[in-house]
């Protein structure tokens, strides 16, 4: 029996996930490579990605008992099933890097200053470790227990900024195809972030509506992303060299007049946000440990999340612990990842389901025929 999850705190993943490196950092970057058109590409990435969940949401639906692991050995042997895993724990582990390089940038930019964030990033390792222990169900009362924060965050975020929107700001529109093209080419490590979710495949008890329900929050989440992207686009898109890579979400409201007025009040609404942020990275690091303890077959899931934590330590530290660093890592070879894990790997497995379910449909006529 595995470590199951319901189909509310699934929704809340799914929220999540939609959002996560989008809001935080994607805008920024767009901007400074495509200038006020990027919004375009945000939208083609959008479009994409709920396409991708609509498949893994119908897998979940497919194989309530089967995980990840289970469908692939089953289908394709042991030896490419691992190979596969293996594929997803690189992805997930550069999107966990990215994650949090861009926690520390954001922090020593805006809030931290003067606090070493090397400390920080120990205990918040330490955290994920002690999480991993516990399990998935914890990990998805706690999603649900501050979700409705996040939600007040992202309200409160609309409405300082909602009376400066000018949608004019984007004209005139230049629908330039290579450039789109270009865009989809070097940034998809900053998208995609729904295929954490394949770590619930098996895992979720599902309830009425289900694929339908978690396609309209991830509607709802998409929503908000299109939103403070176009806020970004419109204000800086002229000008991008303003946008500063690694914090740009404290310029959603720079330019809102009650940022002068009263403080930078924004500042404790986006700490409140970053749960969003930290339920990702959550939800990566179990899925990390625990898809590394499938592939290896031995040990206890414990035992690969105290290693993965040491490796993230050594990487964030000594290795990607800049901004150019983490870019670089961003927009590498890497990026290729994102095809196998977030775009053949789903259709795969839907087809693998489908193909699955007709036989079982079959044989169950089969064997009603003959009695």
């Amino acid at each position: 029996m595995h470590d199951n999850i319901d189909s509310k705190q699934l929704a809340v993943f799914i929220f999540i996930a939609v959002m996560a490196l989008k809001i935080f950092l994607a805008p920024g970057l767009l901007i400074k490579y495509s200038g006020r058109d990027g919004w375009i590409s945000m939208l083609v990435f959008v479009l994409i990605e709920l396409a991708v969940l609509l498949m893994l949401l119908i897998i979940i639906k497919l194989n309530p008992e089967k995980t990840l692991y289970e469908i692939l050995k089953a289908s394709l042997g042991v030896i490419v099933a691992k190979i596969v895993l293996v594929v997803l724990i690189a992805l997930l582990a550069v999107k966990l890097i990215l994650m949090l390089g861009e926690l520390k940038l954001f922090f020593n930019t805006e809030i931290l200053k003067s606090v070493d964030f090397t400390f920080c990033l120990i205990v918040l390792l330490f955290l994920l470790v002690v999480f991993c222990c516990k399990g998935i169900r914890p990990i998805g009362r706690m999603a649900q227990l501050f979700f409705p924060f996040i939600l007040a965050a992202l309200a409160i975020l609309f409405l300082l900024t909602v009376k400066n929107v000018d949608l004019t700001g984007l004209t005139p529109i230049d629908f330039d195809v290579k450039e789109i093209l270009g865009t989809l080419n070097k940034f998809p490590l900053w998208f995609g972030d729904v295929s954490v979710l394949m770590l619930f495949i098996g895992r979720v008890k599902q309830g009425k509506r289900f694929v339908l329900k978690g396609m309209a929050w991830a509607a709802a989440s998409s929503v908000a992303v299109m939103f403070f992207a176009i806020v970004l686009f419109e204000t800086y898109g002229d000008y991008p060299k303003i946008i500063d890579y690694g914090h740009n979400i404290s310029n959603m409201v720079l330019y809102s007049s009650g940022s002068y007025l009263f403080g930078r009040f924004d500042i404790p609404i986006f700490c409140m946000w970053m749960w969003s942020i930290f339920i990702q990275i959550i939800v990566s690091f179990f899925a990390i440990s625990l898809f590394t303890s499938e592939v290896v077959g031995r040990g206890n899931v414990r035992i690969y999340a105290v290693i993965t934590a040491v490796i993230m330590f050594i990487l964030s530290t000594f290795v990607f612990d800049g901004k150019t660093a983490l870019f670089e890592l961003g927009t590498s070879i890497a990026r290729w990842l994102c095809l196998a894990a977030e775009i053949v790997l789903p259709v795969t497995l839907l087809v693998i389901s489908l193909v699955r379910r007709g036989k079982d449909e079959v044989n169950s006529g089969q064997e009603n025929s003959d009695n």
